[in-house]
């Protein structure tokens, strides 16, 4: 009987464990996301600058990778010449707007960017890559402008982002492993608002590549598309 209840108990405990990780993740969503509003502020209104965004005014001169925005800090071999090694996210943590390396990090991530594998570096002095489990978009589509083939240009410059349409912050979206939570995805959007994007059925995680051997922009840039659509239904829906 004793073995009988136990067994009935533990689905009901991991529910209740992945619900409160939710809550710790959705609430490091809020702090990376309001961080980047205050950076912003600062730095006349411009978003973290990032290697891996191609709007305008970044001056490198890579082809874009949002796949790879997950990374806060590169190795001397992808850094811009002059440029600290922090990128994207990770400057916030540089310039202390972030002071506390676990905010990076969601309590649920099962995949092969835990904490722990970056704790040391995070406190070295060392140019080792870090890479973090939320994912950052560094740019957003622009409130107003030209549509050309169904796709607004985008902006590097938080006052022309449109905020009701704009998601900047969300939980890992590079490959499956990086997905944080198995039935959704927390994220931040320009309005200041942290949303839930439902996902019981893993679609959208299944939409991503199995592995970082083919991680890929397209599918990054679809999953943003996907969020953005669920931020702006929810939106309509309240109108």
């Amino acid at each position: 009987m004793i073995a009988v209840l136990i067994g009935l108990l533990i689905p009901s405990l991991a529910a209740v464990n992945e619900t409160a990780r939710r809550v710790v993740c959705q609430s490091n969503v809020r702090q990376i996301g309001l961080a980047v509003i205050m950076y912003s502020n600062d730095y006349n209104g411009q978003l973290p600058m990032s290697r891996f965004v191609s709007t305008p005014g970044n001056p490198s001169r890579a082809p874009a990778s949002p796949e790879k925005m997950i990374t806060v800090r590169v190795t001397s071999a992808d850094a811009i010449e002059g440029a600290s090694h922090w990128d994207g996210l990770g400057l916030l943590y540089q310039t202390d707007y972030l002071s506390a390396p676990r905010i990076f990090y969601c309590p649920s991530h099962r995949g092969e960017n835990p904490y722990s594998l970056y704790s040391k570096a995070w406190g070295g002095d060392t140019e080792e890559e870090i890479i973090c489990n939320y994912h950052f978009r560094g740019e957003g589509p622009v409130s107003s402008g030209p549509v050309v083939n169904g796709v607004r240009p985008t902006t590097r410059f938080l006052w022309s982002i449109d905020p009701a349409q704009s998601s900047l912050i969300a939980d890992g979206m590079r490959v499956r492993s990086d997905y944080n939570h198995k039935v959704g995805v927390n994220f931040f959007r320009a309005d200041l608002s942290v949303h839930w994007f439902d996902d019981p059925t893993s679609r959208l995680q299944e939409s991503l590549p199995v592995d970082k051997d083919h991680a890929n922009s397209r599918s990054v840039r679809e999953a943003w598309d996907a969020l953005d659509a669920s931020a702006n239904a929810e939106f309509n829906g309240a109108r």
